[in-house]
């Protein structure tokens, strides 16, 4: 009884042992697992967004808008941790050649982002490379500005140049308003007068408007935002506009941000300019001054962005679009598929959030069938079906009609779900068949799709699958893009391609990409779509055996 006892005792106790070691194993192995979790959400989010809060995003600002500027910097840094400053401060036309330099000579540690007051100046470095991104931000007018206390008349340009008695100033052509000044000077023929007759043509309009409040001018052409920004500052307004520059009210200038393109921080930089263009967070600021704001994308600090690509586009863009949903520190999706179910899938999303935010489809036709969905598309490619055929195979076919009467094993793609099976559909059904009395396929009824249809052994979602099947042996001919083909070179090495349709009508797809209606991110898709037919893109595209990228 005690041995009997006694064993009892320790199997016990190396049950106990065994649940406490279970136990210990399983707490490891869930601590493993958290810590692994954790591992793969720090690897999966941005590498980019990571390191905005360690990143310096130095701005170069023109003087007219510093002030809003000032209050969503400081905004962002203490919500953010992040380390944006103003650093430089001028005209616009000033601070352009400042950047101009900078980028000639690869000086390190100058602007990485340009605010100006003429979007003018931001396009034009932007063609010289200079700038990479844009982004609008607001609007503003120039203005005849008048200390509070004046009670001189000046009902417009004209009137003010036809008094002697008022002194002004203008800004430089260096400074936009001096650029607009000297336009409406033009069209009223009074431009040699406006020059003779100025007092001084300043840098800036600050300087311009300070000079007006210590009475040194009686008036200045600057921005009706520089009027609102000066009379903020103390207990009662110092300036009054006496008159727009132009009568009809139709000059004004667009407030733009560019990101320079030679900046070490893209993806901070990206971020701080959507923040600063959000209606939620830059709104208020830039109303609170004056200006007449022009919103961008609604404000996440990593954006979750649901793209549609026809799968023909894989080879060509897929590493494109990893690179851009790095650089601007957003998370991408991209679902890659045949046309056709990704038209059924948009067709079945109950969730907005999930609907994709722009599409890239393989042809015109299946954009059409969800065209109420997306804003009007853009052209992007056109690509040309073709008939591949494997060298191992000994009789001779050139043309569809060669697959008339033989024993080849042929693919195609589902015209349901493939805008490459459907073009293919659409082609071969027009070419006329040779009824031939002695056969015993063909009949009066027949086309030539429906006749390689029946004949077909594979119908496939998306032209890859062919191509693989083709290439270890599973197939002797498919009808493909030619992007398919031209894709890899060691497929062009094991097949013979024959070019089948009329390249201007008849066989060829058309590539269009659009942006939904519904995305929250407008503005982030056209920067999506811009990087996508960057020249070296369209390099790409032209690789792959793709007509007529956009652009050319």
């Amino acid at each position: 009884m005690k041995l009997a006892s006694s064993r009892l005792g320790k199997q016990n106790l190396s049950n106990r042992l065994g649940r406490i070691s279970g136990l210990l194993t399983a707490c490891v192995a869930s601590g493993l697992s958290l810590l692994i979790l954790v591992f793969l959400a720090v690897q999966l989010r941005p590498d980019a967004l990571r390191e905005t809060s360690r990143q310096t995003v130095r701005i170069y600002c023109a003087a007219g808008m510093a002030r809003p500027v000032e209050d969503i910097v400081k905004a962002y840094n203490a919500q953010y941790g992040t380390d944006v400053e103003i650093v430089r401060t001028g005209g616009s036309g000033e601070l352009a050649g400042q950047i101009k330099t900078e980028f000639e000579t690869g000086l390190l540690g100058g602007a990485d982002i340009y605010i100006t007051a003429d979007d003018r100046l931001l396009d034009k470095a932007h063609q010289s490379g200079v700038i990479a991104e844009r982004f609008s931000v607001a609007e503003q007018r120039p203005v005849i500005a008048v200390p509070i206390t004046s009670e001189i008349p000046i009902g417009g340009l004209g009137e003010m140049l036809a008094n002697p008695e008022i002194k002004f100033g203008i800004a430089s052509e260096r400074a936009a308003v001096g650029k607009l000044v000297r336009g409406v000077a033009v069209e009223l023929n009074v431009l040699d007068e406006l020059e003779e007759r100025k007092a001084t043509d300043a840098e800036n309009v600050m300087t311009l408007a300070q000079a007006l409040v210590a009475g040194s001018l009686n008036a200045a052409v600057i921005w009706d935002t520089t009027v609102s920004q000066l009379n903020q500052l103390g207990p009662e307004p110092v300036l009054k506009i006496a008159a727009m520059v132009d009568a009809t009210d139709q000059t004004k200038s667009e407030i733009a941000l560019g990101v320079v393109s030679t900046t070490k921080s893209p993806t901070a930089c990206l971020q701080f300019a959507r923040y600063l263009t959000a209606k939620q967070t830059g709104q208020p600021s830039f109303e609170k001054y004056g200006f007449s704001f022009l919103a961008g994308d609604d404000w996440e600090q990593v954006p979750e962005i649901h793209l549609y690509c026809g799968s023909m586009f894989t080879p060509v863009i897929e590493t494109a679009i990893r690179e851009f949903a790095s650089r601007e520190g957003v998370n991408l999706y991209p679902r890659w598929e045949g046309c056709g179910k990704l038209v059924a899938a948009m067709r079945s999303i109950e969730d907005e959030e999930l609907f994709p935010d722009a599409y890239l489809a393989c042809d015109d036709s299946f954009l059409l069938q969800v065209q109420e969905y997306f804003h009007n598309p853009v052209q992007v490619s056109r690509n040309e079906i073709v008939l591949a055929v494997s060298k191992s195979v000994s009789q001779v076919v050139e043309a569809p009609l060669d697959l008339a009467n033989t024993n080849l094993r042929i693919g195609i793609c589902d015209p349901e779900f493939s805008a490459l099976g459907s073009l293919t559909r659409e082609f071969l059904s027009g070419c006329p068949v040779p009824f031939n009395d002695k056969s015993k396929i063909l009949s009066k009824e027949d086309n030539l799709y429906l006749l390689i249809e029946r004949q077909a052994v594979v119908k496939a979602d998306v032209g890859p699958t062919l191509i693989s099947q083709l290439i270890a042996g599973g197939l002797d001919v498919a009808f493909v893009y030619r992007s398919n083909l031209e894709a890899d070179p060691k497929t062009l090495q094991a097949v013979n391609v024959f070019s089948i349709s009329n390249a201007e009508t008849a066989g060829v797809a058309s590539q269009p990409w659009a942006i939904s209606k519904s995305t929250r991110n407008p503005k982030l898709m056209q920067r999506l779509y811009d990087w996508l037919v960057r020249a070296e893109i369209k390099t790409q595209f032209k690789k792959n055996g793709f007509l007529d990228p956009i652009g050319d």
